[in-house]
């Protein structure tokens, strides 16, 4: 690692072991009030997360939008308080940590043999989420892109890989997919991101076509592999979390038209990923330029006209 990133490395470490010696309510008082006032004072990425707020939710007041984006920054901001927990994260642990419902659906899935697909998004305490899902017992990998920050990238490896966490980087993941799949793991599969045109389709995303990666669709008609929906939420008393598990989703095959079929089936599985976003709108990462990549080539909303 550079100089800089052993620096971040090290910063990190100091403000997740101090974050562990506070009790947990306090921690997560002190972020979130963290949270709440980078977003107040115009922070880095929330004009982003105010662009998406008003592309997701029109109809709704500029005050109601306001308060979700200085919510949403108090929740990321918590879910360092959830990635400080993660050290050392076992079974025990990660029942006072998490709650789940319905894990009969992946429970099931994962009884027929072909693995399973956990569609997910970046939400709530996402880090959480997969490290609790593999302390709990269930043979979990995850699809991820590497941060930008070696430092930061070194500190969520440790604490995945101390949970059990298998993690496929994203690029050359198929294979690994494939393998883990055959081996009868979940795997994580966010699909909430902007992707390169060249690797997705445009599907609608809050009314607005969104280009989205189709390899999740595609492996799962390929393998037979259920699709099983899964998000973290934080919990009624705003100290724990539960992960809420669904039905898996009905996926169309490819029969004589497999393109058409994709769409179909990334369609789906945007819009499960849409309604929870909808069900909790302060959980969602909205700071992502989700809807970067447009239909039409040199279009970027992220970026004010030379007009202007």
């Amino acid at each position: 690692m550079s100089i800089t990133d052993t620096l971040v490395y090290g910063s990190a470490r100091l403000l997740l072991a101090l974050l562990r010696a506070l009790p947990r309510p306090l921690a997560l008082r002190l972020m979130g009030g963290l949270g709440r006032t980078w977003a107040r004072l115009g922070g880095p990425r929330s004009e982003v997360a105010a662009i998406n707020l008003a592309i997701a939710f029109p109809d709704e007041s500029p005050e109601w939008r306001r308060h979700i984006l200085i919510e949403s920054f108090a929740r990321l901001a918590e879910s360092v308080v959830d990635v400080a927990a993660i050290s050392g994260l076992n079974d025990e642990r990660s029942r006072r940590l998490v709650a789940t419902e319905n894990q009969e659906h992946l429970d099931r899935a994962l009884a027929g043999g072909r693995g399973a697909i956990l569609l997910t998004a970046h939400f709530g305490s996402f880090e959480l989420f997969q490290t609790a899902c593999a302390a709990r017992g269930i043979p979990t990998s995850v699809v991820h892109r590497e941060q930008d920050s070696a430092g930061f990238e070194r500190i969520l490896s440790e604490g995945r890989a101390g949970a059990g966490v298998e993690m496929l980087p994203r690029g050359s993941a198929a294979r690994g997919v494939l393998r883990a799949l055959r081996r009868g793991r979940a795997v994580g599969m966010p699909l909430d991101q902007d992707t390169p045109r060249k690797e997705g389709v445009f599907v609608p995303f809050f009314g607005r076509p969104a280009c989205t990666r189709s390899a999740p669709a595609r492996i799962a008609m390929k393998t037979g592999a259920p699709v099983v929906p899964g998000f973290i939420f934080r919990s009624a008393d705003g100290i724990g979390n539960v992960i809420r598990f669904y039905p898996p989703l009905e996926m169309v095959p490819a029969g004589d038209d497999p393109d058409s079929a994709v769409i179909e089936n990334v369609r789906r599985m945007t819009a499960t990923v849409e309604e929870a976003v909808r069900a909790a709108p302060d959980h969602w990462y909205w700071v992502h330029r989700r809807w970067r990549t447009a239909p039409q080539r040199g279009v970027n909303i992220y970026k004010p006209s030379k007009s202007r």
